[in-house]
């Protein structure tokens, strides 16, 4: 399979590798076949993303997401899910409960290789899309109606600057009157592509970080920080390696921030 990427989006590659040699370990702590299909259809050399810090906090991440997905679906059955900058993921396979309505939104070169490997369905669906633009919003609202919509911002903020990400905030509470934010944040200090062992051979530059989700409520004061967690949190749970890593990684780790706004419709 032929794929083309800018920088940014060649990153979606470091997940899906750290996904797929998961999968292909004989303990899975996530399992994504669908990662391991694509590594082996590309059939490119995966060394330079899937190390050993990047895989821990990969693997901590998605069982994140994954959880707190999982939870607020529990809640809201009927929720619409927005994953913005999804790159390669699967993560609708891994949370759906029949009957959510799925968008993956990302630029054209990355929704044109993800058309190559994964199929729409009526609740799933692609969207080519800046998301610090409204252009693939409408899409989207068309289907929200009454629904709670949950939007997934993972490993996508930190390329954006600090007012790039305001645009996006205020997009999303001007646009959609109530709703779910779930992002990865990461700290100030690491916002160097040098300091992380996989982004550095992607040519991907980081923007703007923060220090609290408290950030995001100054940047767009209807947001309202729900929680937030480092993914050390998770890691300390983990394997052994993994809870070295954790450890290691307390004090500049990336964290899982959910934010709401508005007033969701219950079981919507």
């Amino acid at each position: 399979m032929n794929i083309d990427l800018g920088n940014v989006e060649t990153t979606a590659l470091i997940p899906l590798s750290n996904r797929a040699s998961e999968t292909k370990r004989k303990n899975p702590r996530v399992r994504d076949p669908k990662a391991v299909e694509i590594i082996e259809n590309l059939g490119v050399d995966t060394k330079n993303y899937d190390k050993l810090v990047t895989h821990e906090c990969v693997i901590a991440r998605t069982i994140m997401f994954d959880e707190e997905m999982k939870r607020l679906i529990g809640e809201y059955p009927n929720a619409v899910c927005v994953n913005m900058g999804c790159g390669l993921d699967n993560r609708f396979e891994r949370v759906d409960n029949g009957k959510i309505r799925w968008f993956d939104v990302d630029l054209p070169d990355s929704i044109a290789v993800r058309k190559k490997v994964y199929e729409e369905t009526e609740r799933r669906r692609m969207i080519a899309g800046n998301v610090t633009e409204k252009d693939w919003i409408p899409t989207v609202k068309n289907v929200v109606r009454e629904k709670t919509v949950v939007f997934i911002a993972e490993g996508l903020f930190m390329y954006f600057s600090k007012e790039e990400q305001r645009t996006i905030l205020r997009n999303l509470v001007s646009e959609f009157g109530s709703g779910y934010l779930l992002v990865e944040m990461m700290r100030p200090s690491m916002m160097d592509e040098k300091k992380h062992d996989t982004v550095k051979h992607t040519g991907a530059k980081f923007g703007w970080g923060t220090k609290s989700g408290k950030e995001f409520e100054a940047l767009e004061p209807k947001l309202s920080l729900v929680s937030e967690h480092s993914f050390s949190e998770q890691m300390k749970k983990s394997t052994l390696a993994s809870r070295i890593v954790g450890v290691l990684t307390a004090k500049i780790n990336n964290r899982l921030a959910v934010f709401q706004w508005g007033r969701s419709i219950e079981g919507a």
